[in-house]
């Protein structure tokens, strides 16, 4: 549900922009040669698209952002590889979503997080200037 309402709000800042793609959790992508990888929610601009969208069902396409929503079978060392993966495949923002903390812990680099509390918003950063999402309405959706 979490990732649905991020993708959704991401895709109604990117699509009328013209930006690139906002794709859900069947978003399979090779982010470097036999590594798999689906982001729960990812964000790929135009210039990734060259040649058009690929038509294999599972393309060799690095996202420029990447959305984890936790679950209690993700481990931290789990979550730490795969940032790493992520970083060095060239993706330039990780948003991890913690539902039951409700945060979203932004990275940029693997290391040196920062930590968006529920009375925050999210912002696009350098890949997505001027997005924002406040993030109150968003985890709010949990407790109907």
């Amino acid at each position: 549900m979490i990732a649905i309402a991020i993708a959704s709000a991401l895709r109604a800042f990117v699509m009328p922009r013209k930006l690139g793609y906002v794709t859900g959790a069947d978003g399979t992508t090779q982010i470097i040669p036999n590594l798999v990888r689906v982001p729960d929610v990812g964000f790929f601009s135009r210039h990734r698209f060259k040649d058009g969208i690929p038509p294999e069902p599972v393309p060799l396409l690095v996202p420029d952002l990447a959305v984890e929503v936790l679950s209690a079978s993700n481990t931290p060392g789990e979550m730490e590889r795969k940032r790493r993966e992520y970083f060095d495949a060239g993706v330039r923002l990780v948003w991890c979503v913690d539902i039951k903390a409700r945060t979203v812990t932004v990275y940029t680099s693997p290391e040196n997080p920062q930590i968006v509390t529920e009375q925050q918003s999210l912002d696009g950063g350098d890949v997505l200037p001027g997005f924002a999402l406040p993030l109150a309405p968003l985890f709010a959706e949990l407790d109907d």
